[in-house]
């Protein structure tokens, strides 16, 4: 009988062991939720740029992290982005940016995006080396990246 509770007692440690390895690689697999909008074109150093999308569900956006090609630079003279409705959800601006900039952290603070339709709009200006390419990219996070 003694042998036969050790053996219980053996495999609920198991048992509680998997349980918790299952819980830790499940919230590491889920952990972020990224929407990347993009890319688009610079022409002349300056960006111009209304993109609709739907938001399936309430976003809350953690960090913005924009894409641009290594050693490039310019600045986000105004980035705006309205929810449903055309309701104000968002807005920054100027900021100097260079790649992997995350713009929430530079505007201070996160964006809550509503479900439903929801429309970005940017403009930059004095983009170089290079004035005119076709990689300036976000990717909106619900983590801190």
């Amino acid at each position: 009988m003694n042998s036969l509770n050790k053996f219980v007692s053996s495999i609920k440690v198991l048992v509680v062991t998997f349980l918790l390895f299952v819980s830790l690689f499940s919230a590491t697999a889920t952990a972020a939720t990224c929407i990347t909008e993009g890319p688009v074109k610079i022409v002349d150093g300056n960006l111009q740029v209304s993109i609709a999308d739907e938001i399936p569900a309430d976003f809350t956006v953690r960090s913005a992290i924009v894409s641009l090609p290594a050693g490039e630079t310019g600045v986000i003279d105004q980035i705006i982005i309205e929810g449903p409705g055309g309701k104000r959800e968002f807005g920054c601006g100027p900021v100097k940016i260079e790649d992997q900039t995350d713009l929430i952290s530079a505007c201070g603070g996160p964006a809550v995006l509503k479900a439903g339709k929801t429309t970005y709009y940017a403009v930059g200006s004095n983009f170089q080396p290079q004035t005119t390419f076709d990689s300036f990219a976000i990717k909106l996070c619900d983590d801190f990246s």
